[in-house]
């Protein structure tokens, strides 16, 4: 788990994760471009016409949350960038590109379109919560489920949208093909860290011969020393550890993350807990994309979905009416997000997997019948 009590930093300068073509007028704050959608998000040829269903804004159930959105134009987003050797509270890396996703579905599902997404991206977690209880943002997508910092920043958390863990990046060259391989060698870490406790209570005891351990107090001088071969390996949590072999740049071909992790370390949406409507549409946006993964609903199949015998397939994108009206959304808003970033899959290996330079095995961010941690609620008809 994240050492989220540490003092929180201030929140980081506010930047845009959408490119030019993504920018629609909102909230002055939105400065820098960090990361731009791929075209074939960005001008989906299944996507919906822009523009806000009718049948939406006639919906009976509006909350307090969907209504100030719809009055603003805009559905403002929060994510976590962990600037390193800068902020220790969080163990997590640069995943912001999939909360960034998750937020453009919502603003499909809201507005019919992805665009009405802006971010307010924090250093750590603590000053995006922080960020959440002020009303700064709507949603933070890229948060440790943690029921202590929950009741201090009256904050809830939704389903994972990643499964993150403790894991190790080592060289190459030394051979070592799992984590049993480390009996003996160098492995370095962060001092007084969470990963460092970690490190002992759930490594050594599976070790034949313990590691050697050597502490370090920044992340920049430990990631030199795995350079340099003082560091036979790193510990952290994988999607940070993608990160930092990613910064190698020509030399990232000489490090792995070995398969499986010490711990498990979700990472997911959270909402204010003020509003049950608002709380249950951002859950199931994230298990709405998760069950068109599972019956094989893409960002390429979605406009031909209408015809699926599928019964599941017909209420996602409301060609049998659903739960969309007591979201306070359309009933093909599903389908809207789907056509806009696609389904659960899709988002991860555009994001973190094989169509990113991070290339992050999906492992345990599979779905449950893939042999990952993954759950969604059926989609069963209403009773």
């Amino acid at each position: 788990m994240n050492s989220l009590l540490k003092a929180p930093l201030a929140i980081a300068a506010a930047v845009l994760l959408a490119g030019p073509a993504w920018v629609a007028t909102g909230p002055a704050w939105a400065a820098t471009v960090i990361a731009a959608p791929p075209a074939s998000v960005a001008s989906s040829p299944a996507a919906p016409q822009v523009g806000t269903p009718a049948n939406v804004l006639g919906a009976p159930q509006t909350g307090p949350t969907l209504a100030r959105i719809r009055r603003s134009g805009m559905l403002v987003c929060g994510v976590v960038h962990d600037d390193d050797d800068i902020s220790e509270a969080d163990t997590h890396g640069n995943v912001s590109t999939l909360g960034a996703d998750y937020c453009r579905a919502m603003a499909a599902e809201i507005f019919g379109d992805a665009r009405r997404a802006r971010f307010l991206t924090s250093s750590d977690e603590p000053a995006a919560l922080r960020a959440l209880r002020d009303h700064r943002t709507d949603v933070l997508f890229g948060a440790t489920p943690n029921p202590v910092l929950g009741a201090v920043y009256h904050v809830a958390y939704g389903p994972p949208i990643l499964i993150d863990g403790q894991g190790f990046l080592v060289a190459n060259r030394l051979g070592m093909k799992s984590i049993d391989d480390l009996a003996g060698r160098n492995v370095c870490f962060i001092n007084a860290s969470p990963p460092e406790q970690i490190l002992y209570d759930a490594l050594e005891p599976r070790l034949k011969q313990r590691e050697n351990r050597f502490p370090y107090s920044e992340r920049g001088e430990m990631e030199i020393a795995l350079l340099d071969g003082h560091c036979d390996a790193i510990t952290g949590d994988i999607s940070w550890m993608a990160n930092v072999r990613v910064s190698f740049n020509k030399r990232a071909k000489d490090f792995s993350i070995l398969p499986g992790t010490i711990s498990t370390d979700p990472l997911s949406p959270a909402y204010r807990s003020d509003d049950p409507q608002w709380s249950a549409l951002v859950d199931w946006t994230v298990w709405a994309a998760e069950q068109a993964e599972a019956h094989g609903l893409s960002h390429d199949s979605v406009g031909a979905a209408g015809q699926s015998t599928d019964p599941v397939v017909r209420r996602l994108v409301g060609t049998t009416p659903w739960i969309g009206r007591a979201l306070g959304i359309a009933d093909d808003g599903f389908a809207r997000a789907i056509a806009a970033v696609g389904n659960a899959g899709e988002i991860y290996e555009r994001d973190l997997g094989t169509g990113s330079s991070l290339q992050l095995p999906r492992g345990q961010s599979a779905l449950a019948g893939q042999g990952g941690l993954l759950w969604a609620l059926p989609v069963e008809p209403l009773q």
